[in-house]
């Protein structure tokens, strides 16, 4: 992934100048690395998916790593968005850091008070169908990836879209179309037994905690 300092600048380099958007992934293992990346990005959206053990080897703990994660707003453009993971541990943390810097806050998740809202979710072998809330609508998606995880993921697509203006079904239409790669969801059909089982392959990057 190009979510470091080298990746970030290349990926920067690399866009398009008909590109009306760019998506742009900032990544760290100490605090401080983020506050660095988003200087270059300067996003009008920030989002913050999942606050998780992953970079405790690094940190005191999640709630390190959710400030270090927070950096991300020093770099918002005025009048930016944050969206944030409302189920997440340290959501109130986040959200705070973004007000502090005078962001617009929008949270997906499945708690009431989510502006994006998982309304049902229906994991399947193949896949998960979902239904979500927002903005006084609903969406229906289907999704290629099992997992509530991917629906999570699918939440903050969809607020996104809607902070930038997209067409939403449209949106959620498209996200039907994604198929995960290897090492990051993709399935295998294998022979066992006389029959088949299902391999999820989760390993890039694959962490214990």
């Amino acid at each position: 992934s190009h979510n470091n300092h080298w990746g970030v600048p290349l990926t920067l380099a690399n866009l398009p100048p008909e590109a009306d958007f760019a998506v742009a992934e900032l990544g760290m293992n100490h605090a401080g690395e983020i506050r660095a990346l988003t200087a270059m990005v300067r996003p009008h959206v920030a989002v913050i998916t999942a606050i998780a053990p992953a970079h405790l080897a690094f940190f005191e703990d999640t709630a390190a790593i959710a400030r270090a994660k927070a950096e991300i707003f020093e770099g918002l453009e005025p009048g930016g968005t944050a969206i944030l993971n409302a189920d997440a541990p340290h959501a109130d943390l986040l959200v705070e850091a973004a007000r502090a810097r005078a962001a617009r806050v929008v949270l997906f998740g499945a708690v009431g008070e989510a502006d994006v809202r998982l309304v049902a979710l229906d994991l399947e072998a193949g896949g998960s169908r979902l239904t979500v809330a927002l903005g006084g609508r609903r969406l229906e998606l289907a999704l290629a990836a099992p997992g509530r995880h991917w629906a999570m993921n699918s939440l903050a697509v969809l607020a996104v879209a809607d902070c930038l203006g997209l067409d939403l079904p449209h949106a959620a239409a498209r996200l039907g179309e994604v198929r995960p790669l290897a090492g990051r969801g993709g399935q295998r059909l294998l022979p066992w037994q006389g029959g088949r089982i299902r391999l999820l392959d989760e390993s890039y990057n694959a962490n214990p905690a």
